[in-house]
Parts: C-alpha cells; structure tokens; sequence
C-alpha cells in the first residue's frame, strides 16, 4: 500500500440501543439512510429470539443453535443463477437482511420509505446536469456534516469522478473545511489508478494505492466466507484494507452513478434490462434437481414479490427498481458494507432527492449526454482526462490511451495461482456434504473451467471462486445441510447438459475477448 501522508485519527463508533424492543444495531447510519438506495442492511434473526441486528453476520449467526444453522437451498440456486441473492434471503434458514428501504418500528414491525415516481420529462442535458449537480452538493453536504477527515473510493471512471470534482468544489467554496485522501485499488501503469492519481494531484489531495495480485484475492475468498459468502470474492477487490484504515470520520463512493446517474447496470441501458430471473436456474447442472424444482416458485417471489405493493405503468420501471432492490443492494453493496462495519460509508447518487430527480426524467434522456454536460463545469478540468472504460474523453476525439485497461489480473490469478487452493475447496465434504450439489457437474466444471485465458474473470470464475467461499462459510460456522432429497437421472442428464453449455461459454467469450 502506496501513500503520500498518514491520517491521525482513530474512529470508534459505539452500539445504538433502541430500547422499545432491545433492537441493538451495529451501527447507526442504518437509522438514519434507511430511505437511500445505497444503504446498508443489517442482518437479523427469526429462529425464536428476539429480534437484533447486526451488520457483520458472526454475532447474529453464532448466536443461532449449531443443529439450526442450516443452508437454505432457494439461496444457494439464487447464488448460481444470479451471482447474488435476492431479497432479504441468506444462505442461512431463518436468517435475514433488513428489508430494501424499510426500517424497524420497534414493534417488530418495518416502516417503510415512499418509492419516488418515475416519470417521462423531457429537458436539455445540461439542465438535467445542473439539478443533478445541485442535487449532489445537497447530498454530500448531509454526509459531510461534523466531519473532518474523509476517504473518496477514486477511480478511473466516471461516476467516482463526479462525486471527487463536487467534493473539490465543496473545499473550494468553504463549505467542507475538512482534509480528503484518495483511495484507489489496482495495478500500477493501469489507466484507473493512472487517472485517479492525477485527479488526486491536480486537488492536492493525499492519495493511497491499494495494489491487488493472487494473495489479496485468496485473502479475500477466505474474507466472503467469513462474511456470509453472499458475493464472489473478486468483486471485494481492495475493500478489506480499506476498512483497516484509520483515522478517517467516513468513506464517500460513488458505485451508484452508473445506475442513476445514466440509468446504465453493468453496461446495459435501463431500456434494455432482461428479466431479474433468467430463464434456467441451473444452466450448469450444478444443483441437484430435486432442489431447483422445489424452490422455484420461491425464487420467483423472492425477485417480484414487491410488484404487488408498488404501481408502475411500464415494464423498465419495474426491472430499474428490481436492479437496485436485488443487484445493486445485494451484490455490489454487499461487498461495500465491510468497510461500513468499521468506517461510515456513504454512497453518492442515494439519497432521496437525488434519485427521484433521475428517475422523474424519461429514459431516452438519461444518459451519457447528462455526464458530457456535467463533467466539464467540475475543478481542475478533470472531464478532458480520458475515461478507464475506453481510455479517451467521454466527449471528443483524443487518440486512446494505450495504458492498461484491466485493474486486476483475477481471471489467471484464480486459475492458475490459486487453482489447487479454490480445487481443493469446492471438491471439500463441506461443498460434497451439504446435499445440495450434483458433483458429477461439478467435477466436469472444475475440470474445464481453467481452459479460459482471458484476463477478466467469466460466470464459471464466478461460480468456482463462490463456491470456494461457501466452504470456508460452512467450515467455519458449522452450517449443517438442509436435508436429503432423492438423485434421479435428470441429474445425470443436467451434469452433461450443464459440460454442454459450459463448454460451449467457454469457446464463445474466449472467441470474443481475444
């Protein structure tokens, strides 16, 4: 870990009692962001205790009886078909996360937060990046309040580097008075920890570079299963050091940006989202079919349930809501929650104001346009600095950047530096005992899975190196399996179904990525 300075002051948070039940919550943002798309969800128990809650999961879990820790198979087929969970399920019976914008009323009930409208306004971009600008200033003002010494997630992208130039200006302007320290993870020499280092630079700011490579990536499989196994591990990238940090009153990011700020999920534009419940729920086999067939219907309800409580008039508002109820919540701030269980950390774009704004506006205006007209009003002319995605401006013609593009090397470092460990793992009688896996699938898929060479990680890196966290969980915590259900010969038949379409994956994003 590089750094130009060192922050002095340790940051202790203490418990939140709400005494109407003995509700005891691990840390109070929860109390007061409950209402933010990017909140955090504390887990708590229904096995016949009062309800507590906990952001980490080791309280709440280890005060379970060891003969009721069990797996619960609708988690384990969400994991495989999704890479996450949906809802408030876990991989543990009777254990929950805090529901999507609800919070205790101390009664054993939940309150909930209205659902802002989504609407069809149509204005030019640069007003639309104006109020979203002013929206921002507003929201990061609220988490700024009483602090002094604060962390920015900085990165070659966009949405990281809005959150830094309104942050700039809010130091500019008097109204933060406070000192900030870039945070960025990465390999030297790649364009996201290139750019941020000079975004850095240019605001005079302390920077830290958290370098990644095989070791942080086994530290951080053994990490996910600690911490419940709701995520694949590559996705906490440099997360666990930053937690470790000390000295800082909170940790601003901007993860969400893409979601609100350009109605964009993982590069595919809100018009185009597919339904949150694919098709096949086992398209590798890897389930035992008796268990697929008998949580399906649960599966779904877990994904549309809230469509009953919630009017919308067309399909897209639906599938926004479900990417941020289940994707973003579950996936991506899953993962940021363990720096919050030490730091307060905040994510920009959340707040209700801010969203709503977005939302309100029709789909074929949110944008890139909206960041072309917002990106060149922020300090330090930051916008003309070339985005990690394409290595150019967002706007203009500048030749690309030949600096690396990938952060990380996950993809060789989990199948070649870390095989035999994630091997061993996934064949382990902690996967094999649980009575839920196909084995013949799952030795097919071990037996193909390193024949990829990209540098960015597949669904199969995803499954593998999940599986190997769930190991760790289930050795760790003493989690029994959910039971016996009956092999039949569809498992024969899924397993080399499932060597079919995993092969056949392969050979296609190996063909596409070359």
């Amino acid at each position: 870990m590089s750094r130009a300075g060192k922050p002095g002051k340790v940051l202790r948070l203490d418990s939140v009692v709400v005494k109407q039940r003995k509700v005891v919550l691990s840390w109070p943002q929860w109390l007061t962001t409950y209402d933010h798309l990017g909140s955090h969800y504390p887990y708590y128990s229904t096995n016949g205790m009062e309800h507590g809650f906990s952001l980490a999961i080791a309280p709440i879990l280890t005060s379970i009886p060891i003969e009721n820790r069990k797996v619960d198979p609708i988690g384990v087929v969400e994991m495989l078909a999704k890479s996450y969970l949906l809802g408030n399920r876990t991989l543990i019976q009777g254990l929950h996360r805090s529901p999507w914008m609800g919070r205790p009323d101390g009664q054993g009930g939940w309150i909930f937060s209205d659902i802002p409208p989504h609407g069809h306004v149509r204005m030019p971009a640069d007003q639309a990046a104006m109020q979203l600008k002013e929206a921002l200033r507003a929201e990061l003002l609220m988490y700024l309040a009483g602090r002094k010494h604060i962390g920015i997630l900085l990165s070659g992208g966009l949405d990281s580097r809005v959150v830094a130039g309104i942050l700039r200006e809010l130091q500019l302007s008097g109204e933060f008075l406070g000192d900030v320290v870039a945070l960025t993870w990465g390999l030297s020499g790649s364009r996201d920890v290139k750019y941020a280092q000079e975004i850095a630079r240019r605001y005079k700011w302390e920077w830290v570079q958290i370098p990644l490579g095989p070791d942080i990536l086994a530290e951080n499989i053994r990490i996910t299963g600690m911490a419940g196994a709701e995520f694949s591990p590559f996705h906490l990238h440099g997360m666990p050091q930053v937690s470790r940090l000390t000295g800082l009153d909170a940790v601003l990011a901007g993860s969400y940006g893409d979601s609100v700020g350009r109605a964009e999920f993982s590069g595919r534009h809100v018009l185009k989202l597919q339904p949150t419940v694919p098709f096949s729920l086992n398209r590798f086999g890897l389930v035992l079919d008796e268990w697929v067939r008998a949580v399906h219907r649960q599966v779904l309800s877990d994904a549309y349930a809230y469509r009953k409580h919630i009017s919308r008039d067309k399909e897209y508002q639906f599938r926004e809501i479900e990417q941020q109820m289940h994707y973003m919540r579950r996936k991506l701030q899953g993962c940021m929650s363990l720096i919050a269980e030490r730091i307060p950390l905040f994510q920009a774009f959340t707040a209700p104001r801010t969203f709503a704004l977005m939302w309100r506006l029709d789909p074929i205006i949110r944008g890139n346009q909206i960041y072309c007209a917002l990106l060149p009003t922020l300090p330090g002319g930051i916008g003309k600095l070339p985005w990690a995605r394409t290595g150019v401006p967002l706007e203009g013609a500048a030749t690309q950047d030949e600096a690396e593009k990938e952060f990380h090397k996950y993809g060789p470092w989990l199948r070649n530096d870390l095989r035999e460990f994630v091997t061993e793992l996934v064949q382990s009688d902690a996967i094999r005992g649980l009575g839920i896996f196909n084995d013949r699938a799952l030795d097919w898929l071990l037996r193909i899975w390193p024949r990829s060479h990209t540098v960015t990680t597949n669904s199969i890196d995803e499954s593998v190196s999940w599986l190997a966290s769930l190991a760790l969980f289930v050795q760790h915590y003493n989690v029994q399996g959910p039971g016996a259900v009956t092999r039949t010969y569809r498992d024969e038949v899924n397993a080399i179904r499932g060597l079919t379409v995993a092969s056949t994956y392969l050979a296609a994003r190996e063909r596409l990525r070359q």
